[in-house]
């Protein structure tokens, strides 16, 4: 069986009072093109952020605005940054999150935490969750069959009726299994 894996890169989640600090009061994010989650969307508005002693550029707003401004970053990004990202699930708790500033011509947001490497999860409806033996916040294994297998531990089952089923990995692991846009996946444990 072949299910969907969706792979992403660094990209910042906004909250609407940020939105208005880093582009301008009132601004509204614009959309670039949809992504894996129902009602999420890439935007056109980039940032860079600004760690203790390195900088990331042209990182993508994914729209659309949170509660609370989250920052996701790879692994590899805490070398340039020099910061310590916990790896958190996205949306969860931030208590532990390092703060970053993040800039735009327009202004700049220092937040004190948010700063994160989102943990693997598995995204399914609560149905599909029930049918694969699952419940919401379950940790599972998922085996990445091929030339380069690799089971990836510490899934997290994010289980919501608004959901769309995929298993979503950062690039640096997709990179890890060879994942290719025919990749399939199964549940090991």
């Amino acid at each position: 069986m072949r299910l969907p894996i969706w792979i992403s890169n660094r990209h910042i989640h906004l909250s609407q009072i940020d939105v208005e600090k880093l582009f301008g009061k009132g601004y509204q994010l614009t959309k670039l093109r949809d992504i894996s989650q129902p009602g999420q969307f890439a935007c056109n508005e980039t940032v860079s952020i600004s760690g203790p002693n390195g900088k990331i550029q042209n990182v993508r707003v994914v729209g659309p605005t949170r509660k609370e401004s989250q920052w996701e970053i790879l692994m590899w990004d805490n070398f340039t940054l020099w910061t310590k990202a916990p790896v958190k699930i996205s949306g969860g708790d931030m208590n532990e999150a390092e703060g970053v500033t993040v800039v735009w011509p327009v202004g700049e947001v220092y937040v004190t935490h948010g700063l994160i490497v989102a943990q693997r999860h598995l995204h399914c409806t609560t149905k599909e969750a029930t049918d694969m033996w699952l419940k919401n916040w379950d940790i599972i294994k998922i085996k990445i069959p091929g030339q380069r297998w690799l089971v990836f531990e510490n899934v997290a089952v994010r289980a919501r009726d608004d959901y769309a089923l995929d298993f979503h990995i950062d690039i640096e692991e997709a990179n890890a299994a060879w994942i290719v846009p025919w990749s399939r996946w199964e549940i090991v444990e």
